[in-house]
């Protein structure tokens, strides 16, 4: 709206006087509050700024002069949606209510505002629409040539979003209004040719429009066979435009594309920022003090047996994927663990610093969970687990690293982890590895013996060999004398598979051990039933996304106990099977026995450390005199 440098203000209310009256038509606010208060006296207007006799709808392309304040106010809503939600009123059933913003609405107005494309994953209730309407509201009014569209789970849904959208701009101040092109149902649009409408969702939906602002709502819950088609036609159009926006929102509602688009944009694997409200962030109200109060561990018991399980409450209230009776591990066991779970990083600095300048081919894929002190690869005990695929893209070969903190209790803190790197150079890797950081007394191996096992472990052996792919000879200036063969776990055989898997081994085909375990239908189903209890009993550490995303998905749909993914990926969670079946082996035994003995002669030592007798006694020589078999005064390091 164009604005005149000098004017005489408008009376809207037609007078009869003598003469004839010419006047420029300049709108005020309070032009236009005489003419709201004069149509309520039932007065007729010489001229009318409203719409369709609407007294909230202003008519297109109108003169309208700001007021200094006015103009700082609509500078400041610009810039800002957050202070922009602080003019916005909703109707409610209580009458019309100002928008008062929580904590987290705050964080996400701001998240949209800084992020082009944002995914926001939301427990019920949270107010997610009631912000986006907001959103939605500051962008169209204040760009041009936004063209957004609103698509949901049903028509009907996305209208109520739009309806929220249009009620919030009808109780705008008249300063931040702009001129009304069409206003109904399905769309609104203003002079300053911006618009938003909604349509129901189909695989076609929006093609043929050009669009720059996409909103699907709950699009967790459209139609699976449709949404994929739909997604593959509409996204690439919009991302081409330089300034488009594409803000998907949802509740959980199982694995879908939803999930993977989630789960991708949490591992910075794509071009969504991700959001997240769980049950807890949300206040509840109270009928009685009408107060809103936090959401407690109490309040959720209540509402777990209200609802009558775990499951239901996070299927009701969770931000959980799986609400399955099916998955391994119980709802809050997994919801544990997700509270601390990070995207690992590659910490390769802090690496450094602590002296472990490693060379590795791929240093890219092997991450850390941050909280690790390196220093400890020195003192501690160490178990790998490997699970191995042929590197074309698909499945993902995992070396997990764990640290034994306890008896039988393990803490999760490396991963090196690739779906690119065929078995040759993943076991080249794993030589690299595993001998610049555990080739010692203070770590064992555990290799699951699969399609690729054999070839796999005898790729180590060769590489052990000084005359074997002399291309890689450089590998001995990293770990001159190879790796100790006898680090890997051995694990009975159980049927004639196990037997023919190890053909090819530079081993007796007679041995009742070979080096990997061989999962078959039974011993898997009772690993992963023994996986099950060392979770709940929080004998398993890990904060890396990855596992506990896949764990989330490892369900076991026949209810035959046959564990796997039902979605995506489980090649991570397998290694973890592996630690039940390990903890049976003698070199497990004799890795723990050996870690106690450390432990309770550190806790020695300590004790004594602070005992004014100590002076007095050499401990270190009286421990040794004793026929262990190991000097723990001088570990590998």
């Amino acid at each position: 709206m164009a604005k005149s440098d000098t004017f005489t203000e408008f009376n809207p209310v037609k007078e009869y006087v003598a003469g004839k009256e010419v006047e420029r038509i300049i709108w005020t606010t309070n032009v236009i509050n005489k003419c709201v208060e004069a149509l309520k006296q039932g007065k007729p207007l010489k001229a009318t700024p409203f719409l369709n006799k609407n007294t909230k709808l202003l008519k297109p392309e109108l003169v309208y002069r700001r007021t200094k304040e006015e103009i700082e106010d609509y500078i400041k809503c610009k810039k800002d949606p957050v202070y922009f939600a602080s003019k916005c009123f909703l109707m409610t059933p209580e009458g019309l209510q100002a928008c008062t913003l929580r904590d987290y609405q705050i964080d996400y107005l701001h998240h949209l505002q800084n992020n082009r494309f944002s995914i926001f994953l939301s427990c019920r209730q949270s107010g997610k629409s009631t912000t986006t309407a907001i959103y939605c509201l500051w962008v169209i009014l204040f760009n041009t040539d936004k063209i957004g569209l609103i698509l949901s789970k049903s028509g009907p849904a996305g209208r109520d979003l739009l309806s929220k959208i249009k009620d919030m701009y009808l109780y705008l101040p008249y300063h931040l209004k702009i001129g009304t092109m069409k206003w109904n149902q399905s769309e609104i649009s203003f002079d300053n040719n911006s618009s938003i409408s909604t349509e129901a969702f189909s695989p076609t939906a929006g093609l043929g429009k050009t669009i720059n602002f996409l909103i699907l709502d709950e699009f967790a819950w459209c139609p699976a066979n449709d949404v994929e088609q739909f997604y593959n036609n509409i996204i690439p159009t919009i991302t081409t435009i330089s300034d488009s926006n594409v803000c998907i929102m949802s509740t959980q509602n199982g694995f879908n594309l939803f999930y993977k688009l989630w789960k991708m944009a949490i591992e910075k694997k794509s071009m969504y920022a991700p959001f997240r409200v769980d049950w807890h962030q949300v206040p509840q109200w109270n009928k009685k003090l009408k107060i809103w109060e936090k959401r407690t561990q109490a309040w959720k018991e209540e509402m777990v047996g209200i609802l009558g399980s775990e499951e239901a409450f996070q299927y009701q209230y969770g931000t959980q994927f799986s609400a399955s009776d099916n998955c391994l591990v119980s709802r809050e066991c997994l919801s544990k663990l997700r509270d601390n779970t990070e995207l690992w990083e590659c910490h390769t600095d802090d690496m450094v610093e602590a002296g472990f300048n490693i060379f590795l081919q791929h240093p890219e894929y092997l991450f850390w969970r941050s909280d690790f002190d390196f220093n400890e690869l020195r003192t501690g005990f160490f178990i790998l687990c490997d699970d191995l695929a042929e590197g074309a893209g698909q499945d993902f070969t995992p070396y997990n690293i764990f640290q034994l903190v306890d008896k039988d209790k393990f803490r999760h803190v490396g991963r090196w982890y690739a779906n690119s790197v065929d078995i040759e150079h993943a076991a080249y890797e794993f030589w690299l590895l595993v001998g610049q950081l555990f080739n010692g007394e203070n770590s064992i191996w555990s290799l699951e013996w699969n399609t690729y096992g054999g070839l796999f472990y005898n790729i180590i052996m060769n590489l052990n060999e000084p005359d074997y792919d002399i291309d890689t000879s450089i590998r001995f200036n990293y770990v001159p004398n190879g790796l100790e063969m006898s680090n890997f776990v051995r694990y009975k055989k159980t049927s004639i598979d196990e037997q023919l898997a190890s053909t090819g081994t530079k081993q007796k085909r007679t041995s009742k051990y070979i080096p990997g375990i061989k999962f078959t239908a039974g011993n898997k189903n009772t690993a992963c039933t023994l996986l099950k209890l060392m979770f709940e009993k929080d004998q398993i550490d890990t904060t890396d996304l990855i596992t506990v995303g896949e764990l989330e998905n490892f369900e076991d749909k026949n209810g035959n106990g046959s564990y796997k993914a039902s979605f995506g990926h489980d090649d991570s969670i397998m290694t973890f099977v592996q630690l039940p079946m390990l903890m049976q082996t003698d070199k497990y035994k004799n890795l723990l026995e050996d870690f106690l003995a450390a432990q309770t002669l550190q806790n020695t030592k300590n004790k004594w450390s602070n005992n004014s007798y100590s002076a007095l006694y050499d401990y270190d020589n009286y421990y040794n005199s004793f026929n262990t078999g190991y000097d723990y005064n001088n570990f590998p390091q």
